[in-house]
């Protein structure tokens, strides 16, 4: 076993060998913990590492306190001071979100009330800890860590620090056009964006949860492609009311909204043709989670109008009436879909009332286990209906940093097809 100690981090990656999960090995000086944050009697630090750590198992992720004067008590503050440490296994080309989390003492596995106690108090260490800092999806500050072998990103962008959370960053941006739009049983806020250089009959696309995307970046990046999409609608899912977001209202619209929503799906189209009713091109629709499974409805209930971009989708759920995703496709029998393949594109070139078969891409993460093993069960229920996916793998967990990079990498892909 090899190591590299020779400057004392927060994280110190050990190579096993080169077949073999990485030991990462956390250090946190006590005196990097925010004051506010600092755990107290009855409490412990637990490492919040996506896909790796999780409240089913919580003693897995409790770090080991050493006080000052321990043997072996080495720590960017200096031999003796009060750390807190652990050393985890993680997977080979592993990149996801870090935190660290004031938790009960002895709790062995938190219920969803519990756990999002927990996740309010979550906190990034001070000072200069060499990783980057970001904001998550649910305007949380994480670390962002990686691999030594993690493939490089190629979007890089991401929400500063201490960004905003009114959600309206982008009020300042002369390109982007903030409107309040009644979609499915709400109105919701939506930002509809036309890039620069974007081709007049290049695709529209949707981003569904567009609010927390555009914070960490998305058109900016968008901007940046070769040949950007002609328009991009950008929805968010909080019901629209003073005194600021009701977290509460959000979460259950956002369920109402993406969970194969048939009023939903048909309003956005009738959005899309009005921003853009000269693009004959398939709208594609981008989202993670629930929105993945939102993307993926779209493509089936409207197959000459949408293809989905799917991160980590939510495959597992089912409609009010206990439908499961692929219970929604064409039969084997429809000739719309008959010998087609979801990712061949093979019909690209034609006309758009030739094409009539369900379009959509899939990623999801190899540590999200209900994901992937929904992933698995849909990919051959689909099969079995004419509908060939590739569901393609990243190394992590349900994770906003990969569906970030993802969503620009998929997008840039099909703009390029």
């Amino acid at each position: 076993m090899s190591e590299n100690r020779q400057v004392p981090a927060l994280c110190t990656w050990i190579e096993n060998g080169p077949d073999e999960s990485w030991t990462l090995q956390v250090d946190l000086p006590a005196s990097s913990i925010p004051a506010e944050a600092a755990p107290e009697d009855g409490q412990e630090i637990f490492v919040d590492l996506n896909g790796v750590t999780n409240r089913r198992n919580v003693p897995g992720g409790i770090m080991v306190r050493r006080p000052a004067g321990d043997e072996g008590g080495d720590s960017v503050d200096g031999a003796g001071a009060t750390r807190y440490s652990i050393e985890l296994a993680v997977p080979r080309g592993y990149r996801g979100a870090l935190r660290f989390l004031p938790v009960p003492r002895g709790l062995q596995v938190a219920d969803r009330p519990t756990w999002l106690d927990v996740l309010a108090k979550g906190f990034v260490p001070t000072g200069d800890h060499g990783l980057r800092t970001v904001t998550d999806m649910r305007r949380k500050q994480v670390l962002e860590l990686a691999a030594p072998d993690a493939r490089p990103l190629n979007w890089t962008g991401g929400a500063r620090a201490g960004a905003g959370t009114s959600g309206r960053e982008e009020e300042g941006r002369s390109d982007v056009d903030e409107q309040v739009i009644t979609l499915g049983s709400s109105p919701r806020w939506t930002w509809i964006h036309r890039p620069q250089r974007g081709p007049a009959s290049a695709p529209v696309l949707i981003v569904f949860d567009g609010e927390r995307f555009i914070r960490g970046g998305l058109l900016e990046a968008i901007d940046e492609l070769v040949s950007p999409p002609s328009a991009v609608i950008a929805i968010d899912h909080a019901p629209v009311g003073e005194g600021g977001p009701d977290e509460d209202a959000a979460v259950g619209q956002r369920a109402d909204d993406l969970v194969m929503n048939p009023r939903f799906c048909d309003d956005v189209l009738a959005l899309v043709r009005r921003t853009a009713p000269d693009v004959k091109a398939r709208t594609i629709v981008a989202g993670a989670s629930y929105g993945g499974l939102a993307a993926a409805f779209f493509s089936l209930r409207h197959p000459e109008a949408f293809r989905g971009i799917c991160l980590s989708p939510s495959f597992w759920e089912s409609d009010d009436q206990g439908s499961r995703i692929w219970d929604l496709g064409p039969s084997r029998s429809d000739d719309r879909s008959d010998g087609t393949d979801g990712e061949s594109e093979s019909h690209e070139s034609e006309p758009l009332e030739a094409v009539a078969h369900p379009t959509f891409r899939v990623d999801h993460g190899t540590l999200e286990t209900v994901i992937a093993d929904s992933v698995a069960e849909a990919t051959e229920e689909f099969a079995a209906r004419g509908i060939d996916i590739v569901s393609r793998p990243f190394v992590g967990g349900h994770e906003y940093l990969w569906w970030r990079e993802l969503m620009l990498v998929r997008l840039a892909e099909v703009l390029a097809e």
